[in-house]
């Protein structure tokens, strides 16, 4: 299994493991959103964490090669899927945590932006919003869920693909606290207990309260990708996913 869900206790681990680089095609972001509903609908779970198998890598999105090999009529069907991932795991009413434990960049950056709160790896955690790197505009359903934790006058170089390690994303406020080593299991341990002995009847009427005014826009993301055709060719995603591949800049053309 690529995801594995843990119960231990009042925490479910929704634990990714796909060496080297947690890379994410169709199926997988569908078996993430399973994992995180299993965990969510068990009673006796009061919060979750979305965690790496991977020593120093949370995820790098989605698969470079799966895509460029996929017909580019197909691919909006993978922006679906992605639009599946953010909504079902932005809409979940048990707190969440992602520990950010590496890089977790482009569809990585999205899978931990779902959680309530990003605890950072001090000395490998990283996240950049990238995919303008790769020749995609970043939906506005996704940068208001962004603009939910980033502050406002840092919004506008997340959002353009900033590179940050957990320092610079403290200071944007998508790190909630960093650490390293023993000291940053630690953390997040006192980060799920502390959310685990609040009453969850109230935490959930808490987040649903929190993200009233952005979940219906988050929603939207979930039957869209066709919008996408424009951007997905080879001229624009699939020479930035080849520029990936063969470590140079894209040549983009317009």
């Amino acid at each position: 299994m690529t995801i594995d869900v843990i119960h231990e206790g009042p925490i479910s681990r929704v634990v990714f493991n796909n060496p080297p680089f947690n890379l994410m095609n169709i199926d997988i972001m569908d078996e993430l959103v399973t994992a995180h509903r299993e965990a969510a609908a068990r009673p006796e779970t009061r919060v979750i964490l979305t965690t790496s198998a991977i020593e120093g890598v949370f995820s790098n999105g989605l698969d470079p090669a799966y895509v460029v090999n996929t017909p580019h009529k197909e691919r909006p069907a993978i922006f679906r899927a992605v639009g599946r991932m953010i909504y079902n795991l932005f809409a979940m009413e048990k707190p969440h945590i992602a520990v950010v434990n590496g890089p977790a960049m482009a569809g990585g950056a999205i899978l931990a932006l779902t959680a309530d709160f990003r605890y950072f790896d001090a000395d490998h955690g990283r996240m950049s919003f990238s995919e303008l790197k790769v020749g995609l505009p970043l939906p506005a359903a996704a940068i208001a869920a962004i603009n939910c934790f980033c502050r406002r006058d840092k919004l506008r170089e997340v959002v353009m693909g900033a590179n940050m390690d957990a320092a610079a994303a403290r200071e944007t406020g998508l790190c909630d606290g960093m650490a390293s080593g023993d000291d940053f299991r630690e953390l997040v341990e006192k980060a799920a207990g502390r959310l685990a002995r609040l009453s969850p009847t109230a935490l959930a009427e808490t987040k649903r309260n929190l993200r009233a005014e952005v979940l219906p826009k988050v929603a939207q993301l979930k039957d869209r990708g066709d919008e996408m055709l424009e951007y997905t060719g080879d001229d624009m995603l699939g020479e930035g996913l080849r520029a990936i591949m063969e470590k140079r800049f894209a040549n983009f053309t317009r």
